[in-house]
């Protein structure tokens, strides 16, 4: 009987004193989980579990706005809204630490909306637009909920911190009546459909409702590079239109209204559905296209493999008709596609960097006297090191690199060999000019191909691609001078004309 007494006494006390302890570890505070977003009429479940540092008898009060009169005294409160707007909900919790009642206070606000659009806009609009488009859609009863990542410093870096957003904005798109994609081409749809795909939520969220992409380009081929993420997210219909639309859609009171007011309005759109994403003879190659993007490759990759026939193209004439001395075809077509998908600045800074630990590590390995291969694969291990070092001080600083980034990095690293070799073969002078009309040449070719309307020309219409082979075929039929050689050899010609 006495262990019995025992027993009780222990299990009646451990609680308290674990209670205390954890109070003592941790402060009291209150914690409000639940959705900050809802439409009117739906019922919504606000919890307080998640509070921190609860002690003995704990007691919970949830108020509406400034009113004092309770809607709940338990740990949870079920509030449903009547009306749109901003309501406050205030939870108040006191409990029994160390012998003493505290009380702490918290509260959320939570919007209440009878219609709800979502706007994802990149860094390249200006917050001060999209404020403005902000107050319109308060003053027409409109809840816009605004999202717009961070900028990047890297070019091809918008879908990946579109697609992070989203990733993180788990309930955003619920009760959504349209998804307003301000972005530069297909990147923010792209970004969106890796969100929403294998992610129940999302997909049910957006899945029959209109996404409206706005565009100052061609409508028509954005239009057709729509259609592979058509075909995933499976929306009712995606409608590319002009900036000039999205006061017109704050203000109407469905997407029939809408289009019927863009029609008034004589705003442009095009309509992507069912019936324009279908497989023809004549667009095989944007099919094969639509479906590496259907299937999560993401859409700046696809563009470099789409760019890489173009800059080599233009290499071609650089070297064939007007005869700069590059090192080859190969290191400036990866040098441009490393300046594409870096920027031209870093990628200048990753590639000084790699010249010079290369020739340093050639200068210290020369009193070893090392075949050349094992030489060079000792360069190009401490070049890689570099690399790292580089890459950990570039995330230190918030710059992050996708990983068919890095690849290409890594086979940029091979133009230190170049660089070197022709250094040791043919001296400084040599190598100095091989190395600087190499990097001109790539800077002109990214210069070129970064250009919006050209990407978005050849995403959309991935065929003219095939052109680039009537070109190389013509280039390669070139008989004439090249046009350097006319200065070169000047004086010969004026020898012959005075023969």
């Amino acid at each position: 009987m006495k262990n019995l007494v025992i027993a009780i006494l222990l299990f009646t006390l451990i609680p308290s004193v674990l209670a205390q302890e954890v109070a003592e570890a941790e402060p009291l505070s209150a914690v409000i989980t639940g959705p900050d977003e809802v439409p009117v009429g739906r019922t919504i479940v606000l919890d307080a579990s998640a509070s921190h540092g609860l002690g003995e008898n704990t007691q919970y009060i949830w108020y509406r706005g400034e009113s004092t009169v309770p809607i709940s005294r338990s740990v949870e409160a079920v509030f449903t809204p009547d009306q749109p707007g901003v309501v406050i909900m205030r939870l108040s919790i006191s409990t029994i630490i160390n012998g003493e009642r505290e009380a702490v206070e918290t509260s959320q606000a939570i919007t209440v909306y009878d219609r709800k659009i979502v706007l994802i806009a990149d860094s390249s609009i200006p917050l001060d637009k999209l404020n403005l488009h902000l107050v319109a859609a308060a003053e027409a009863g409109v809840y816009l909920r605004l999202l717009q990542p961070e900028k990047t410093t890297i070019p091809l870096g918008v879908e990946e911190s579109i697609f992070a957003m989203l990733s993180e904005e788990s309930a955003t798109l619920n009760g959504a009546e349209a998804v307003v994609l301000w972005t530069e081409g297909v990147k923010g749809l792209q970004a969106l459909m890796r969100a929403v795909e294998g992610n129940p939520d999302k997909y049910e969220a957006i899945h029959n409702q209109t996404i409206i992409l706005i565009t100052d380009r061609g409508l028509g081929s954005l239009a057709r590079t729509a259609g592979g993420p058509f075909t995933v997210i499976k929306p009712h219909q995606i409608l590319v239109t002009r900036k000039e639309a999205v006061n017109p859609l704050m203000s109407a009171g469905d997407m029939g209204s809408f289009i019927s007011e863009l029609t008034r309005r004589d705003i442009d759109f095009l309509v992507v559905d069912k019936s324009s994403t279908g497989i023809r003879p004549w667009n095989v190659l944007s099919s094969l296209v639509n479906s590496m993007l259907i299937h999560g490759v993401p859409s700046q990759t696809v563009i470099l493999l789409l760019m890489l026939p173009i800059i080599a193209t233009i290499l071609a004439f650089f070297k064939q008709v007007i005869g700069i001395t590059t090192f080859g075809l190969y290191t400036p077509s990866i040098l441009a596609l490393s300046f594409l998908a870096l920027g031209w600045e870093l990628g200048l800074m990753f590639l000084l960097f790699i010249l010079v630990t290369g020739y340093t590590t050639r200068q210290l390995m020369k009193r070893w006297r090392l075949l050349y291969i094992p030489k060079v694969a000792i360069i190009l291990t401490v070049v890689s090191l570099t690399l790292l070092v580089l890459l950990g001080l570039g995330a230190y600083q918030g710059i992050t690199l996708s990983g068919d980034t890095i690849f290409v990095l890594l086979i940029m690293s091979t133009l230190a060999e170049s660089f070197l070799n022709v250094k040791t073969e043919e001296g400084w002078k040599t190598a100095l000019f091989g190395i600087g009309e190499t990097v001109m040449a790539a800077l002109f070719c990214v210069f070129i191909v970064q250009l919006a309307f050209l990407q978005s020309i050849i995403l959309a219409y991935p065929e003219l691609i095939l052109i680039t082979i009537v070109i190389n075929i013509a280039l390669g039929k070139w008989t004439g001078l090249r046009l350097v050689e006319y200065f070169r050899f000047q004086e010969v010609f004026k020898h012959i004309q005075e023969e």
